[in-house]
């Protein structure tokens, strides 16, 4: 998803990464488009470091020499977004992919990268094929309804959905229809945080398929479109709250 960052002038490899450290891998297009967890397993120079080539569902991931990725290094401030290019293959106890820094590293304070893993159903409908078509300055938020929006003849069609994690800006999702396009308009049931508003518009920013125990299923990005102050701080609040009670339950 997009989200505001700052550009970190100085951003020292060697300082900043440590071997076992946790990262996150953002491959962006292909065969293998998706987010994946790996390791840092070895920082070589200033430029050059090596992580853990990643697994999903028991199988390697085999990003191909020359893809640009993004890996994505958290800690208590923010996530670093470090844009590298995959220049090697090496195998040691594990096979490891090398790669390069390729531009500049950014860094996204926390409270607004930060997100809760959840697992709820949920239902959505596509309310327009492009978010240029929607007049959304008409729109008046205390109505609670975005049927004066729609311009898709799909949105008598509702669909269902699992969302997977939530943050102010946005959330992923997962569903087993495969009509859902980049650049789509949803109206997402938001009901579950019992907020003041029952649904949330969202703009489609990434879709990737995946199999998983032989269904294929869709992972969906989106981002929330037009969102006011007030309704985003409503989201932040519900997510601390969410998280703080999920603690207190054991469960994260």
């Amino acid at each position: 998803m997009k989200r505001n960052a700052q550009v970190v002038k100085r951003f020292d490899l060697n300082r900043k990464l440590d071997i076992n450290q946790r990262v996150d891998v953002i491959v962006p297009f292909g065969n293998y488009e998706g987010e994946y967890s790996s390791q840092i397993a070895d920082v070589k120079n200033s430029s050059i470091f090596a992580i853990n080539t990643p697994f999903s569902e028991g199988r390697v991931i085999n990003i191909a020499l020359g893809t640009k990725i993004d890996v994505m290094l958290r800690e208590n401030t923010g996530v670093y977004k470090i844009p590298v290019k995959v220049i090697k293959r090496e195998v040691e106890v594990t096979p490891l992919l090398i790669v390069e820094l390729i531009g500049e590293v950014s860094k996204i304070q926390e409270r607004q990268f930060f997100r809760l893993d959840i697992y709820q159903e949920t239902e959505f409908r596509v309310i327009a094929d492009n978010a240029d078509s929607i007049d959304i300055d008409n729109y008046n938020e205390e109505n609670d309804s975005y049927d004066d929006l729609i311009t898709s003849d799909k949105a008598n069609m509702y669909k269902n959905a699992i969302i997977q994690d939530v943050s102010a800006s946005g959330l992923k999702m997962v569903t087993r229809d495969r009509s859902v396009v980049e650049g789509q308009v949803l109206e997402i049931d938001f009901s579950f945080t019992n907020l003041s508003f029952d649904k949330i518009l969202a703009k489609v920013v990434r879709v990737f398929a995946e199999f998983k125990q032989g269904v294929k299923r869709y992972n969906i990005g989106v981002e929330f479109f037009h969102q006011s102050t007030s309704q985003r701080d409503k989201v932040m609040q519900w997510l601390f709250a969410k998280q703080r009670e999920l603690r207190k339950k054991g469960l994260i």
